[in-house]
């Protein structure tokens, strides 16, 4: 299709877009300085939302992004008896723009990015109900995918409460890392009298425990972070679908930011023979035979020299994460099958016997 039929298609599109959910009414530009009653030509909305939409198509980045912004506030300002996120949803889907939402209180994100590239980059921003002001501000986070967004009130922190205080909002993002998706947490705090918000806090995969996901999880005194994720094992080498040692960690919101408040490992199969093999090569034969359902076991697990012998130990592939039989290969000849048995809320090794590297 000719540049020219493509403009013209997409001005057409817009136009039902804004008769079905842009809104035909005389549009009302906010910028962070201006009051939301501020008037326009009647059909300035429905230009401008071409014009983003063409440079979306011919040269996504930062400019486009802040026209795109820009509208979205003004249609919030329009609509100040609407929830936030929802009606920013509404604009992103009537009028064709690419972007994910989430929002809590006065406070929405969103990240919007290429719909002809949508993993070709992204730029996120904050939205905010100030009176009858609606603000927005671009934050960090370009390049990742938004999950969702929390906020704390200002009234949960004395320190920094005040009638013109806005809390503070946590991000969650995911990024692409060398294994798989990561979590990665930013807090952004408004302090009293204050137009813009403030980094406060940044949790990478380094503070919430490498790949894996992350959720938000209510409580009373606010959200909380709950991560699901592995690091990888030493001694081991593991795929981005192998099984992994995972862990669940808890982190509370508080005045300064989240602190972490618990990190427990996920009990597996997989976890008791990284943790055997630990044992092991620490010369604990004591916490080694915690592992093992019958202690003589570890006369075989001598015998073999797995605490000793070199190279890296490597799960059998398609093996299940949950898999009461794993085979193990270890360096370039060794391979064993291990049995593991349930002990009350753990595993143990039931049995372990070498088997042919042909298995492979």
């Amino acid at each position: 299709m000719s540049r020219s039929r493509t403009l013209a298609a997409i001005a057409a599109v817009t136009g039902l877009a804004l008769l079905a959910g842009c809104n035909r009414q005389p549009p009302k530009f906010v910028p962070a300085s201006t009051d939301s009653t501020a008037k326009a030509a009647p059909d300035s909305f429905g230009v401008r939302v071409t014009r983003a939409l063409e440079r979306w198509e011919s040269q996504p980045g930062d400019a486009a992004a802040a026209m795109t912004g820009a509208l979205i506030a003004d249609d919030l300002g329009r609509h100040g008896d609407r929830p936030i996120a929802e009606r920013a949803r509404t604009v992103l889907d009537s009028c064709g723009f690419s972007g994910e939402v989430s929002g809590a209180g006065p406070v929405a994100a969103i990240n919007l990015f290429a719909r002809s590239d949508p993993s070709g980059g992204a730029w996120p921003s904050l939205f905010w109900r100030d009176g009858a002001t609606v603000r927005v501000q671009p934050v960090d986070g370009s390049g990742m995918r938004l999950v969702d967004l929390a906020w704390r009130p200002a009234a949960l922190d004395p320190a920094h409460a005040g009638a013109d205080a806005g809390g503070q909002a946590a991000l969650l993002f995911t990024r692409n890392g060398p294994r798989g998706p990561q979590p990665v947490v930013l807090v952004w705090r408004r302090p009293t009298g204050a137009a813009a918000w403030t980094l406060v806090q940044t949790l990478g995969p380094d503070s919430l425990g490498g790949t894996g996901s992350a959720r938000f999880v209510g409580s009373p005194d606010g959200a909380q972070i709950e991560a699901h994720t592995f690091r990888g094992a030493p001694g081991f080498d593991e795929c981005a679908t192998c099984p992994h040692v995972m862990h669940t960690l808890r982190f509370a919101w508080a005045t300064d930011g989240f602190a972490k408040r618990a990190d427990v490992s996920v009990p597996s199969p997989y976890a008791t023979f990284v943790a055997l093999i630990a044992a092991l090569k620490a010369g604990d034969h004591d916490l080694a035979a915690r592992r093992l359902a019958d202690p003589t076991l570890l006369e075989s697990a001598d015998r073999y020299q797995w605490g000793r012998g070199p190279g890296l130990w490597r799960v059998a592939p398609g093996t299940e994460e949950g898999a009461n039989e794993m085979v193990f290969f270890h360096g370039a000849r060794e391979a064993y099958r291990v049995r593991f048995s349930p002990r009350g809320t753990d595993w143990v090794v039931s049995d372990l016997q070498p088997v042919d590297r042909s298995i492979e």
